[in-house]
């Protein structure tokens, strides 16, 4: 069984990543120097590989990407050095030093046509972001051992979040009096974090490879996801005014429709989700 303490997570510093390492107590990396993280540019073969050679972690846990839909349609190179070339690297460092890899993919190698997404549904997404994601995916066609774990619209404490949540915006606004809009045409599963965090050593141990969706059994648009934000923070729910993607005009990149993805699979190798109500009293009401 895998141990905590034989665990990196590459890219421990950004949202996803230092949530990762709170929940899971292990070490992770971070591009500078920053106290309690290990220093390594994943996007530097060499340098990745001499690091990873040094700490000779069981397993790796890559977070490192760029997760901004609409930087990632600018700056497409960028989306691809990050969530792509990142990818290869650590398949070409796993020939020298043997790790099991676990990938950080997304909902969004769908193009959210129909939504329901299972793990062998053909995949085809409609922006870069989705493109490149996808391309790091198909990299690990080359490793010896990996494990990509779809997620979605991923919530929680926000550790390492350098904006405020989705959730957080809502909540504060809406405890303020405040109206907020949120889209009824947009619907995606919603990956709570610490479920994430418990999902991954629990497939590792059972020896879990390929593609597993570990997101929600409820899937949500964020118009009804606000609701439940208004619900939890005892707000009026009139507050929460619904909105279309077509209003996003500040969006580069579009989005897709619904990439809610089934989690059958996760559960049947003993993944366990929190409802979403619960899962915010959790956050909202601590």
């Amino acid at each position: 069984m895998t141990t905590v303490e034989r665990t990196l997570v590459l890219g421990g510093s950004g949202f996803v990543g230092r949530e990762l390492m709170v929940y899971l107590g292990c070490l992770g990396s971070a591009t500078t120097s920053r106290e309690g993280f290990l220093q390594v540019d994943a996007t530097k073969s060499g340098e990745l590989r001499n690091q990873l050679n040094s700490v000779k972690p069981e397993v790796v846990i890559n977070c490192v990407g760029l997760a901004d839909v609409d930087r990632s349609e600018r700056e497409p190179a960028l989306a691809d050095t990050l969530n792509h070339l990142v990818v290869e690297n650590l398949v070409a460092a796993q020939r020298a030093v043997p790790f099991r890899l676990v990938q950080i993919s997304t909902d969004y190698v769908f193009d959210g046509e129909r939504g329901g997404y299972r793990e062998a549904d053909p995949v085809h997404p409609i922006n870069e972001y989705g493109r490149s994601k996808l391309a790091g995916e198909q990299a690990l066609h080359e490793s010896e051992w990996a494990l990509v774990v779809r997620i979605a619209a991923p919530y929680g404490k926000g550790y390492g979040a350098r904006k405020p949540q989705f959730f957080r915006y809502v909540a504060d606004s809406l405890k303020a009096g405040k109206p907020v809009k949120a889209l009824t045409d947009q619907r995606v599963t919603a990956t709570y974090l610490p479920d994430l965090a418990r999902a991954i050593p629990s497939l590792l141990a059972r020896g879990v490879r390929g593609i597993v969706h570990v997101g929600s059994d409820e899937p949500l648009t964020r118009f009804e996801f606000a609701q439940r934000i208004a619900g939890t923070v005892g707000a009026d729910p009139v507050l929460v005014n619904p909105g279309l993607r077509k209003d996003m005009t500040q969006w580069t990149a579009t989005r897709p429709t619904d990439t809610s993805m089934d989690v059958q699979l996760s559960r049947s190798l003993g993944v366990s989700y929190t409802p979403v109500s619960t899962a915010l009293r959790e956050i909202l009401t601590e």
